[in-house]
């Protein structure tokens, strides 16, 4: 079969085949299909398993049970085609040929060419699913072309076994073959000549009927709408060379089991002829439109309204060539006798001339005319002459000359109608200057008494009148006066409409230029005009709509909405005096509200921020900071951030919108509102352990709104820490986010866990203690007969380390337990202690020693006695009445190594406790 499609709706059938003694159907249907739906992975290559438990997921197009009756209820196809009695195994469809390039023109064997019969239908009463109203006439658009075997409508049986994406074009003629072998179970499908999809399926039963028709489809709707010409199936399966020679124009073979020449029935068809070479050759006759005495600025706006630009002129050639189109088309008109418009201006910076559509730099030196440009900065656009190009003023009234390679169509927005075929419209101009809109249906837009309006042709009545507007042409967003009911707004009120030859991709500015869509309120300018930063309207609210009640899950009203918190903590500050933690974060929740729609989502989340008077009109939970002195605060304040999070394709356009609207669902796509906050949190620290002990810190929080019940914390909820690790006291570790059992509803705890740094307390506390007791320890190692000097340096360190524990002690919070740093200072002081005891016990058997040795000293007898030794010796024996049963050596030995073993016992046991 060779095709050509005028209009793509869904479900538009091409060829159908009936067995009537098994009722079973086979077709052959494209549907269009949205561009986003379309992944860019390819489908080749893949299996269809008999038990129809193939795993490949294709895009997630459903295919529905059509319920098919056996009567004819269909007005527009060709049918009633005799078809013997035989089965096929190995069967061939012939379809045909779709290409936008040049590749079908090589090798055409004129000696081959046959005149075919062409049925043309143009009916396409098609409503689809997939509403893409946006986009020319001649753009790209995605067909999902389908081999349907349907079996009986009572078990709804329907296998598709062929899938092809195909990016084809409205109006032009394409080639499309299917191929099956019943013995391998391949299918194969070729476009234009090339094999593009293979995949392997049993149909398990002979492809059979006694009925055939083209272009019928079960319901009116489902009728193709376009030309169709050599409808054939064989057999058996033509060769790869046969196929290509038919898609190049080069043989036109017939069918053995349907022949194109065979004979059809025409319902509501009409048929012409034409050659074979012609199905081969791409169509480049020119379309012109002209409008006499406008202005620069309105040349460039109906040229580009209408899909194109004003000319630009290249050679002296190219000028006259257009002076000659005027004359043959309108020869009775004044053919635009001086000047045309061109599309250069040099309105930006004197003498550079550049396109006005682009403002792209154009090298036009070569094709002015004699002393051109003279006009100097007064006249500033570019006008083409017979001799030339000229510079002009271009407020001045010139012919403006439209030139088209193809049909543009324009699609109008903002009726709601259900029929594309109402919605998509083909300009034409039937009088020189003049312009009319025609639907693919049953409206047209024209201008009667320099008035726009927009009529039913068949019912004969006016739906809206376009009110003035400068520059006076439809195309564009315009305002009409509505006399007949409009997307359920009643008769006399004013509405906008739109009407435009931009894609699907684009948006429409309200002078009807395109831009791409997402630069649609993106916080810039990008149409002339500025129209693409107006009404940037983010959220829809229903009528219902209530800020003060929260979202509910629809189906389940009593479940609990979850809201995923996001905590980043961007620095924290630790007193371990005060026990407190000083944060400086920002909290974000996330929701779905499925009572919300939100329009035009960008992939930039950061551009999905709705404005502060609607924001305030937004439900948002109540954030509760349990565990410090700030009161409860709403997320929604006027320093608060919210943004919608665009997480799935939009549910469709918005068909009452006079623009390219998409619509997001509230229930797919997330609102999430972020606030910063500077808070002070008390802290449970124990410092048991200090300084080498490990503390955590919570935020306790809870979000209510209303009752607390309606709402719960989602378990995807995470903190985040975007500051340093190494704090002045603390290593900041994994932060955490709870969620636990015996919380409250709507609670949740962040943990932040921080290992104290001890390298201060070593070098202030730790260290400086320790040579202290190093030192008082060495006094043994003293002269045993300075007992002054030994018990003058015990006592020195044990006065420096009680100073050094209260100072220590005042940097801590008082606690009623014993800390580590404690218990070692509390050491330290007790074996210095300890020390001086030892000394003193050791000054005491020393003495005694001494004044054992001096009674037992033989004086002469002419020695004089002193009696101050007498005395002496009299006190020493009442001070030292006791003294241990050991010698002074024996004595310092042993506190020599009770305070070692002492000293090394405690650290090895204070080591072991922090560490254990």
């Amino acid at each position: 079969m060779r095709f050509k499609i005028f209009f793509l709706h869904q479900r538009g059938t091409i060829f159908f085949l009936y067995d009537s003694v098994q009722d079973r159907y086979w077709m052959l249907r494209g549907d269009d299909i949205d561009n986003d739906d379309i992944d860019n992975d390819d489908i080749d290559n893949f299996d269809i398993d008999n038990d129809d438990t193939d795993n490949h997921d294709i895009d997630n197009h459903d295919i529905d049970n059509h319920d098919i009756d056996n009567d004819d209820t269909n007005d527009y196809y060709i049918d009633n085609f005799d078809i013997d009695n035989f089965d096929i195994d190995n069967f061939d469809i012939d379809n045909f040929d779709i290409d936008n390039d040049d590749n079908d023109k090589d090798g055409t064997d004129k000696d081959d060419i046959d005149n075919d019969d062409i049925d043309n239908f143009d009916i396409g009463v098609g409503v689809g699913v997939d509403r893409s109203v946006g986009g020319q006439g001649t753009s790209s658009h995605f067909t999902h072309l389908a081999l349907y075997a349907l079996g009986q409508p009572t078990l709804g049986l329907q296998v598709v076994f062929w899938l092809l994406y195909s990016k084809s074009s409205l109006f032009w003629w394409y080639h499309l073959c299917f191929t099956y072998d019943h013995t391998t179970t391949l299918i194969q499908t070729f476009l234009d000549g090339e094999k593009v999809q293979h995949a392997y399926y049993a149909v398990d039963r002979p492809a059979f009927g006694d009925y055939a028709a083209v272009g019928n489809g079960q319901a009116p709707e489902e009728s193709y709408s376009g030309d169709i010409t050599q409808v054939n199936v064989w057999d058996r399966i033509l060769s790869d060379d046969d196929i290509r020679s038919m898609a190049q124009c080069k043989s036109d073979l017939k069918g053995n089991f349907i022949s194109w020449e065979a004979g059809w029935k025409l319902n509501n068809a009409t048929s012409y002829d034409q050659p074979l070479a012609k199905f081969c050759q791409v169509e480049e006759e020119k379309i012109y439109y002209w409008f006499p005495e406008v202005s620069d600025y309105v040349g460039q706006y109906v040229c580009e309204a209408l899909g194109t630009h004003l000319p630009h002129v290249t050679s002296l050639e190219e000028a006259e060539d257009l002076y000659h189109q005027s004359e043959m088309k309108w020869p009775e008109s004044d053919h635009c006798p001086l000047y045309y418009w061109s599309s250069l201006n040099d309105k930006a910076n004197e003498n550079v001339w550049v396109a006005s559509y682009d403002r792209k730099l154009i090298d036009n030196s070569s094709y002015w005319s004699p002393d051109e440009p003279n006009g100097y900065r007064y006249e500033n656009c570019a006008a083409v002459r017979r001799d030339g190009l000229i510079d002009d003023d271009c407020a001045w009234d010139r012919c403006a000359l439209c030139i088209f390679t193809e049909p543009q169509r324009f699609s109008l927005l903002g009726t709601c109608e259900p029929e594309l075929r109402n919605v998509y419209f083909v300009a034409y101009q039937e009088k020189y200057g003049g312009l009319v809109f025609k639907s693919y249906g049953v409206y047209h837009i024209k201008k009667e008494n320099g008035t726009w309006f927009y009529v039913d042709t068949v019912k004969s009545y006016t739906i809206a009148r376009m009110e003035p507007f400068v520059p006076h042409f439809p195309m564009g967003r315009r305002v009409w006066q509505l006399e007949r009911e409009v997307c359920g707004q009643e008769s006399g009120g004013r509405r906008e409409m739109l009407l435009t030859t931009c894609q699907r991709h684009q948006y429409t500015c309200d002078d009807g230029t395109c831009i791409p869509h997402h630069y649609r309120c993106d916080l810039k300018y990008d149409c002339r005009d500025r129209s693409d930063e107006m009404e940037c309207e983010l959220i829809s609210f229903p009528s219902d709509y209530h800020q003060h009640l929260p979202p509910r899950v629809p189906g389940k009203e009593d479940s609990k909405l979850p809201v995923i918190i996001k905590f980043i903590i961007k620095s924290i500050d630790v007193q371990t005096v005060k026990m407190t933690m000083k944060l400086s974060y920002e909290i974000e929740m996330s929701w779905f509200d499925n009572r919300l729609n939100y329009f035009n989502l960008k992939t930039n989340d950061s551009l999905n921020s709705p404005r502060l008077d609607t924001m305030r009109k937004l439900w948002s939970p109540l954030v509760k900071l349990l565990n410090t002195d700030t009161i409860d605060s709403s997320l929604l304040a006027d320093d608060a951030t919210t943004l919608v999070r665009r997480l799935v394709p939009p549910l469709g356009r918005d068909e009452g919108a006079a623009a390219e609207v998409d619509i997001y669902s509230g229930e797919e796509n997330p609102l999430s509102v972020s606030r910063k906050y500077s808070t002070e949190y008390a802290c449970r620290f124990d410092l048991t352990l200090y300084p080498f002990d490990n503390q955590h810190c919570d935020v306790h929080l809870q979000i209510v709104s209303g009752q607390v019940s309606f709402l719960d914390v989602h378990p995807n909820s995470s903190v985040v820490y975007l500051g340093g690790t190494v704090l002045n006291e603390y290593k900041i570790g994994t932060l955490q986010v709870f969620l636990e059992k015996d919380y409250q509803p709507g609670e949740a705890r962040i943990r932040v866990p921080m290992t104290r740094l001890f390298g201060n307390s070593i070098l202030t506390i730790y260290i400086p203690s320790l040579i202290l007791t190093i030192i008082s320890y060495l006094t043994f190692f003293f002269r045993t007969s300075i007992f002054d000097v030994r018990v003058m340096v015990a006592l020195t360190s044990l006065l420096v380390l009680a100073t050094l524990f209260a100072q220590a002690s005042s940097s801590l919070p008082k606690t009623s337990y014993f800390k580590m740093v404690d218990i070692w200072l509390l050491f330290c002081v007790g074996i210095t202690f300890l020390v001086i005891i030892f000394h003193v016990l050791i000054d005491n058997r020393f003495v005694t020693e001494m004044a054992t040795n001096s009674q037992s000293k033989v004086k002469a007898f002419h020695d004089p006695i002193d009696y101050r030794d007498v005395f002496g010796l009299m006190s020493l024996r009442g001070r030292c009445r006791w003294s241990p049963n050991m010698t002074v050596s024996q004595l310092e030995s042993l506190a020599k190594i009770f305070n070692f073993l002492l000293i090394v016992g405690f650290i090895i046991g204070y080591l072991s406790y922090i560490l254990g």
